[in-house]
């Protein structure tokens, strides 16, 4: 299929230039923030939560899903079913949503992997969509053995053929390597095309939303991995995106299915530039508590522990000495006396896990987190119920 003969309106791509102007921005926000370098996996918590509630009714609580991909990452070899069950009991999941935040840290490695993967010359293949599908479903310790496209058709004869699905992914993934639009409009063709395809039989969307996310990446839209909420718009409207995405599957009417691409696309663009404005908001409520905390009387050597200590539990609000030691790349014992001077100061507390463990919780941190999503969450369900109030 010639994705290149797509087009959009020239009011579509005063929208595309928007957005990215936008996020080009933040990047460079981001670059001069003290306190950003730390955001990474933060912001993107924060986007899951809303990819969960994209498919479902249900918002995980932010700070254990951070704290779960930190210790992920470092204790449980990424694993993240064991991380689920060995969370700090600061920060323990409801028992019933275990399995979405299972989901949700998948969706967060994919991204992390993507970042770390998507270069401008980073050549995209078939594998690496089936790869992206098992992170998503297994994690990132899948061992390669993927589950693969869909072998039976969808019902009224929606989606593609099941026996053209590789070629058509594999003319998807030729058009991903090209620049053929700008990122956004690039992102959209892709994520309106997967639709089309549905090539998988589960994870479908999500996995659909991913591999549009690699234009952003390959494109130098996302700045050092820095993943904006994106998802948060798409919650927000998300009967709408389900009328798109069923339209993308609908090959019926040609007129129509033009209609909804270029709909699909502006609401892209609408989203992405959403999404910037609220990734700011949160780096502006994130500043605040850090003046806030720099303004307690503490004596605070520039590059010290100490320094970098009140910038990391911005982030990350649960973390043990050794673990905050390593991020900060200070020795433990420099990062023991700083963890103890904060303590004093009532910026953290002292919780022991056992007779050789002790992690540092900071309530404030914590709380101005959780508050920020949880305001977005009522903004959410006010437009899905069309209270403006």
């Amino acid at each position: 299929m010639d994705y290149a003969g797509y087009s959009y309106s020239a009011e579509t791509q005063a929208e595309f230039f928007k957005a990215e102007a936008e996020m080009l921005r933040f990047a460079d926000e981001l670059t001069h923030s003290p306190s950003a370098k730390y955001m990474r996996s933060t912001l993107l918590a924060i986007d899951a939560v809303f990819a969960i509630r994209i498919a479902e009714d249900v918002t995980l609580p932010v700070v254990p899903l951070i704290t779960s991909f930190d210790l992920t990452d470092w204790k449980h070899h990424g694993d993240t079913k064991k991380s689920v069950r060995a969370q700090y009991s600061e920060f323990q999941f409801p028992k019933e949503h275990l399995a979405l935040a299972t989901e949700a840290l998948h969706y967060m490695q994919c991204l992390e992997w993507i970042a770390d993967m998507a270069k401008p010359d980073t050549t995209i293949t078939v594998n690496t969509i089936l790869h992206l599908h098992e992170i998503l479903l297994n994690g990132k310790t899948a061992d390669n053995r993927y589950h693969g496209f869909r072998t039976t058709s969808l019902p009224n004869g929606k989606g593609t053929d099941p026996a053209l699905i590789p070629s058509e992914i594999s003319d998807l993934c030729r058009f991903i390597n090209a620049n053929a639009f700008s990122p956004i409009g690039q992102a959209s063709v892709i994520h309106h095309a997967f639709e089309s395809i549905a090539p998988f039989d589960s994870m479908v969307d999500r996995t659909g939303l991913v591999v549009a996310f690699i234009s952003f990446f390959k494109r130098g839209l996302y700045t050092d991995g820095y993943m904006a909420p994106i998802c948060w718009g798409a919650s927000l409207e998300k009967d709408f995106r389900k009328v798109l995405r069923d339209s993308s599957r609908d090959k019926s009417s040609p007129e129509t299915h033009l209609h909804y691409r270029e709909a699909w696309a502006a609401y892209n663009a609408r989203n992405t530039y959403m999404s910037v404005v609220i990734a700011r908001s949160f780096l502006s409520a994130a500043t605040q508590l850090r003046t806030k905390w720099r303004s307690q009387g503490l004596r605070i050597p520039t590059n010290s522990a100490l320094d970098r200590l009140l910038d990391l539990l911005l982030a990350i609000p649960g973390v043990s000495t050794i673990r905050a030691a390593d991020i900060i790349g200070k020795s433990y014992g420099a990062t023991n006396e700083a963890m103890a001077q904060l303590a004093k100061a009532g910026i953290v507390r002292e919780v022991a896990l056992d007779g050789r463990e002790r992690v540092f919780i900071c309530d404030q941190s914590a709380a101005m987190i959780t508050e920020f999503v949880e305001n977005l969450v009522k903004i959410s369900m006010q437009a899905e119920t069309g209270n403006p109030k």
